[in-house]
């Protein structure tokens, strides 16, 4: 009966010390956010060139782009489409400045969020925009899967929003 319990024994953790090691490498998330931020900065400039080629190639082919607008849910197509129309009308200048930015990579440094605040006075000169952004790892390169775009007024303001909406 010894005999044989000290085969299971032996054969359970010669099993349990055959087990592939699984080590994830440390991810330099300070070197993420410098490279996350780069692909943002750049959209930012992009859009205040009014360059759309710059922009094309920061974006995810499959990824979801969204307006400030319920209805606007694009796809990278439309979106750059859009944006080509758009940045055309000379009477709107893209030109600003972020006054508020978060950063967020995740532990495994293959993702990240970042959360930019600005006002593009040509959209409204009292009400805020955030930009989300969501960036994909994708071989080496950073792209934007998914960004949103919308107003963010202040909450005292809401009530005088609703009530010029009536």
């Amino acid at each position: 009966m010894k005999t044989q319990t000290y085969v299971l024994l032996f054969a359970v953790l010669t099993m349990a010390a055959c087990q592939p090691k699984t080590e994830t490498a440390p991810v330099g998330i300070a070197a993420v956010e410098d490279a996350v931020t780069a692909v943002v900065d750049n959209y930012h400039k992009g859009v205040c060139a009014g360059n759309v080629n710059d922009i094309k190639p920061l974006l995810e082919d499959k990824g979801l782009y969204c307006g400030t607008d319920p209805i606007e849910l694009w796809d990278k197509e439309t979106v750059l489409n859009l944006m080509t129309e758009g940045m055309a009308d000379s009477s709107y200048a893209y030109d600003y400045s972020i006054d508020k930015r978060i950063t967020r990579v995740a532990a495994d440094g293959k993702t990240a969020l970042v959360l930019d605040q600005t006002t593009i006075k040509a959209l409204s000169k009292k009400i805020p925009i955030r930009f989300i952004f969501h960036l994909v790892k994708t071989n080496e390169n950073w792209k934007i899967d998914f960004l949103s775009c919308s107003f963010i007024p202040k909450n005292e303001d809401i009530v005088k929003l609703d009530l010029a909406l009536e």
